[in-house]
């Protein structure tokens, strides 16, 4: 039992470990991009247009998606011309010259974004969210969070499993018991 929840354990930091130096890799790579896995991108609201669904400091999941696939009052996030990301509501779709187009507009904000959204800026759909999570994403982005969170436990891992082989007898040790 104890030689498999250790597994579990070292399995569960091993694939986290990846799935963050895969994700920061990309990130520092593609700066303009959004960093995604299999299509699927974490992001965090920084703004509370989109009260009561999304607060500041959610995470949001989104999924890449064919604009065909998007339609009145999906939430999208998409970029902007100066380079932000925003998530908004669709409120409108217009199909005009072969092109889509989308009205947007945050929840808590009283008028619609003022320009359209066209289907190249669209990065994706949300699926879900997780409240609070992005608080916890900031607080790994600054120097102090990442080396509690992230290199401290990394560091304690292998120093136990350094421990565990030099502390395990030898076969030779074993034979003179």
């Amino acid at each position: 039992m104890k030689r498999t929840l250790s597994f579990v354990i070292k399995s569960f930091l091993g694939l986290l470990c990846l799935g963050v130096a895969f994700l920061f890799i990309q990130s520092q790579q593609q700066s303009q991009q959004t960093p995604n896995l299999f299509g699927y991108s974490a992001l965090t609201i920084l703004s509370n247009s989109m009260q009561p669904e999304f607060s500041e400091g959610d995470v949001i999941v989104i999924q890449q998606t064919s604009s065909s696939d998007l339609a009145t009052n999906d939430i999208i996030t998409f970029g902007t011309k100066d380079g932000n990301r925003v998530t908004h509501r669709i409120t409108d779709t217009m199909d005009q010259d072969q092109n889509r187009f989308f009205t947007t507009k945050g929840d808590n904000n009283n008028v619609a974004d003022a320009e359209p959204v066209f289907e190249g800026q669209v990065i994706g759909k949300v699926l879900f969210s997780i409240p609070k999570l992005g608080f916890v994403a900031r607080f790994l982005s600054e120097p102090i969070g990442f080396m509690l969170l992230i290199v401290l436990p990394l560091v304690a891992y292998v120093g136990i499993t350094v421990y565990e082989r030099l502390s395990k007898p030898t076969k030779k040790e074993e034979a003179f018991k």
